[in-house]
């Protein structure tokens, strides 16, 4: 009879001890506790995409724009921009005059010589990268003589050959700039100079809102259409020669790859005109990238 009392009594502490977290074959106090509680763990968040890059494009354009002195001046088509703080900054300028220009502006550490077009319609392209530590706004101006024709006006007006550099706070945002200009590019195949886009192709980055700006000093009106990316934006044609339109639109690629884009709108010409077909005149690709 004592025998099967301590029998019992053995079961029953084995039984007590397993309830309350007695080693398992694992040789692990309360797994089967630890086990319910991961089952029922808050899931896994998605880290935000990250802005690694910043690529901004400016095109300078000779004898372009209008001045309230009603002449013609050199201008580049779009002086006030913005880029993000913190951010390494690839600016890449398209220079469609014969002649050198300059980016200076000494508060952010900026004294770029643009190299000059080697021929009409063929841009002298500089590339040059930096980085804006403060937010703010900061001038920047060409140092080197042009504007010839108005005895270099342009160099000392906002909007012509002098402009400002606005650096924004880093909240999940990125800036793209683009030009329209008729008869701008020359192309080799055919030897002539066609209805353009500068640039046609451009970088942006994966899940961050890409803020565009579009200057056209065409007096036609354009499109960016891309049926997998979703845009079909529409702008409207200079007022008038040297006084261009400018316009605004936002979208937000969700994934990586190449996208193709172009302009549904007759235009070099006709409603087949050869820049409407053929990438880097009115038709391009949008890389986006993580």
């Amino acid at each position: 009879m004592k025998g099967k009392l301590l029998a019992a009594l053995s079961i029953s502490s084995a039984i007590i001890l397993a309830g309350c977290g007695a080693p398992t074959a694992a040789g692990q106090p309360g797994a089967v506790a630890q086990a319910a509680t991961s089952a029922h763990a808050a899931p896994h968040r998605a880290v935000a995409p990250t802005l690694k890059l910043q690529h901004i494009s400016l095109t300078v354009l000779p004898g372009s724009r209008l001045g309230p002195d009603k002449i013609m001046h050199d201008a580049f088509s779009l002086t006030d921009f913005k880029v993000v703080q913190g951010v390494p900054t690839q600016v890449t300028v398209y220079n469609y005059d014969g002649g050198t220009h300059s980016i200076t502006s000494a508060p952010l550490g900026l004294n770029v010589t643009l190299k000059g077009s080697p021929k009409e319609g063929v841009p002298g392209v500089t590339t040059f990268t930096f980085t804006p530590k403060k937010t703010g706004a900061f001038t920047w101006e060409c140092v080197l003589k042009c504007d010839g024709q108005a005895k270099g006006w342009a160099m000392s007006h906002d909007g012509y050959m002098k402009g400002v550099i606005h650096v924004v706070p880093n909240k999940h945002q990125q800036f793209i700039d683009l030009t329209i200009k008729d008869g701008l590019q020359y192309a080799a195949a055919d030897k002539k100079i066609h209805d353009s886009y500068s640039p046609a192709n451009f970088t942006v980055t994966a899940g961050i809102p890409v803020h565009v700006t579009v200057v056209n000093f065409d007096t036609g009106s354009h499109s960016l259409t891309s049926p997998t990316l979703g845009l079909n934006q529409i702008f409207k044609g200079a007022a008038k020669t040297g006084i261009p339109s400018v316009s605004t639109f936002t979208f937000t690629p969700k994934k990586t790859g190449n996208f193709h884009w172009q302009c549904v709108i007759p235009c070099d010409g006709g409603p087949t005109g050869w820049a409407m077909s053929h990438n880097g005149y009115m038709n391009g690709t949008i890389t986006v990238v993580k």
